[in-house]
């Protein structure tokens, strides 16, 4: 099994030694981060919260790339030994809607249902931050299906969504998703959620 970690700036990979226990100790599969900073443009001041899918014979990798102005666009790579990455030299997503501009698209995570991905990620604009749906067929062209759990509108999460999980399947006639969102109250901030859909907007 092998579970994709983040520093402060860069992305890096532990693996599980043992795939049947997920509790066995970790150990670092590289000494160096296996995407970091570089650059001065898109990606130079920030490399991080991956998201991995499995495509054939390669493993294909989302990545929150921050510039020095603050902006944030996802990154892809791929690999085919899941530690080795190329890195494609343009983002494959940038602040386009009025819910990304002046902030940015971040926090990808990725679900294959049919034969279309499906990307939730976190659309900031400097007032708000909430959760926002993306489709592709090749995982470089993405198709914006617009914000999914709206920012100061749920019943408990009173303030910004974020970070939405989608579950690969239906469960009893729904698809599921994990959502992280802040709650009411000065304790309340990045309680997790659960939402559902029948057409997955």
């Amino acid at each position: 099994m092998k579970v994709w970690a983040v520093t402060a700036v860069s992305v890096g990979i532990l693996f599980a030694a043992a795939a049947v226990d997920p509790f066995t100790p970790w150990h670092r599969v590289s000494p160096e981060p296996i995407i970091s900073p570089r650059g001065d443009g898109w990606e130079s001041a920030g490399t991080f919260n991956p998201a991995v899918v499995r495509r054939g014979a390669e493993f294909v990798m989302l990545y929150r790339a921050q510039n020095r102005s603050g902006t944030s666009v996802l990154g892809y790579a791929t690999s085919r030994d899941g530690i080795h990455f190329v890195r494609r030299s343009r983002p494959v997503l940038w602040p386009e809607a009025a819910y990304e501009k002046d902030g940015g698209v971040e926090d990808p995570r990725l679900v294959q249902i049919g034969g279309d991905y499906y990307l939730t990620y976190t659309g900031y604009n400097k007032v708000a931050a909430q959760l926002c749906l993306a489709k592709s067929a090749n995982l470089l062209q993405w198709t914006r299906l617009g914000v999914i759990l709206p920012a100061n509108k749920g019943r408990w999460n009173t303030h910004w969504t974020k970070s939405g999980a989608i579950l690969d399947r239906k469960i009893k006639g729904h698809y599921w998703m994990y959502f992280m969102g802040d709650a009411a109250g000065k304790n309340g901030a990045n309680q997790m959620g659960v939402a559902y859909s029948d057409d997955l907007i």
